[in-house]
């Protein structure tokens, strides 16, 4: 009898120490982002990389609710809205306005972002606003670019970080609150005679835009 108790005890006891689920949406932040293999702390919830986070802020929302998502491939950051949507673009292809689904656009700012949010090192890859900066020397001189500056859109603010050279930087100065800035390089072909994103080329697809609610 003794024995079986025994038994039953360090079975529960195994069971209680199970790895945790793949599947099952677990709570993380940034300053514990302790997530299943496979993946990432985003938005306060471990996510898979290319997993839409369902609203939780709606009545009937659950994690397996991904249909809100305006992005083939993307993750929210923020809790306003806000989408990373990843994809390569280009003037002649899929402009970059088009990786926005579902009414939403190209951001122009960082109205609904926080600096945190918006700069964490969770992020993987480099995501552009509608917002072209200029430099005449190096990143922490960046600033925004209007249609009056010469060499406007040499380099582009917005979120996330750059997997590639040349890496994203920060600005010491926002740009409509945006502070992190990616140079024209081979992977991202910039056309200076025009500040509108749908002018410009990624090639790198693990970089994309940002799309704002309607």
């Amino acid at each position: 009898m003794r024995l079986a108790v025994l038994s039953a005890f360090f079975g529960l006891s195994v069971a209680c120490f199970t790895e945790p689920s793949a599947d099952r949406m677990w709570r993380c932040s940034v300053e514990q982002p302790l997530c299943p293999e496979g993946q990432t702390c985003i938005s306060d919830w471990c996510t898979k990389d290319g997993t839409a986070l369902p609203d939780l802020t709606a009545p009937d929302a659950s994690p397996s609710d991904m249909s809100t998502s305006p992005c083939t491939d993307g993750f929210p950051i923020g809790t306003q809205g806000v989408w990373a949507c990843r994809g390569k673009f280009s003037p002649t292809g899929t402009k970059a306005s088009a990786l926005c689904l579902g009414g939403y656009r190209l951001c122009a700012d960082a109205y609904k972002l926080t600096d945190s949010e918006c700069s964490s090192n969770l992020l993987k890859g480099f995501f552009f606003a509608e917002a072209p900066g200029v430099t005449a020397s190096f990143a922490a001189a960046a600033k925004c670019a209007t249609s009056t500056t010469m060499n406007w859109g040499n380099l582009w603010f917005g979120c996330g970080w750059q997997q590639t050279a040349p890496a994203s930087e920060r600005a010491a100065v926002a740009c409509r609150g945006l502070f992190l800035v990616s140079f024209c390089s081979a992977n991202f072909g910039c056309d200076t005679t025009d500040g509108h994103l749908d002018k410009q080329r990624n090639d790198d697809p693990r970089n994309g835009v940002l799309c704002c609610a309607p």
